[in-house]
Order: C-alpha cells, then sequence, then structure tokens
C-alpha cells in the first residue's frame, strides 16, 4: 500500500437561502408591504415562506411563496423558488413563477 493522496473532485456545497436572503426577493418584487402567513424551517433552515398583499380589486389577494428545492409535507420543488398565485374572493385564479435561485443567485421573471 503506499501513501499517495486521491484527490477527488470538490462538490460544491449546496447553497441553502437564508429567511433574509428570501425576504429580500420578495421586497424586491412586491414593492410594498406584505403580510407573513405562514414560515416553516427544518433543521437546513428556512423551506417555505408564505406571503400576501391585498390585489388590485376588491376581494383580490396575491400570494408570493417560496419553498426550497426539496420534498415536504407541505409539497415539493425542483428547484429553490417563489411562485405568485392570484386568488378572487379566495379562489386561485391563475398564477406565474417569479423568481429561482441558481447557483446562489436569484434570477427573476
Amino acid at each position: 500500500m503506499t501513501n499517495e493522496q486521491i484527490n477527488l473532485p470538490e462538490i460544491p456545497q449546496e447553497h441553502i437561502p437564508s429567511s433574509e436572503e428570501v425576504n429580500s426577493i420578495f421586497e424586491k418584487l412586491i414593492k410594498k408591504e406584505y403580510k407573513e402567513i405562514r414560515k416553516l424551517e427544518d433543521e437546513k433552515g428556512l423551506y417555505l415562506l408564505e406571503v400576501n398583499v391585498p390585489g388590485e380589486l376588491e376581494g383580490e389577494v396575491i400570494e408570493y411563496a417560496y419553498m426550497r428545492k426539496g420534498r415536504y409535507p407541505e409539497g415539493e420543488s425542483s428547484a429553490d423558488e417563489i411562485h405568485i398565485t392570484y386568488y378572487k374572493n379566495g379562489k386561485p385564479e391563475g398564477g406565474t413563477s417569479a423568481a429561482r435561485c441558481i447557483d446562489g443567485k436569484w434570477k427573476i421573471f
């Protein structure tokens, strides 16, 4: 046996967005005061954050929801993403992807 060291390729550490980072993206997207509805964390940190803002018309609510990549009791996501869902009188009326974190950098759509 020899004492040679084997150089394995370095595996990049997965970036996990912090609560502060996600709130910063919410502030860029929303540009007005919002109300935190639900915030869930596990041993790695924040994995779900939902906030609401009133829509333009009466009965409208806009929900912004962040979910970290992975599978959770509340659902699963293939990436660290923020989605928008539009509600009218409590019923979803549509939605879209708003932002995604790729290699530690947020892309706003």
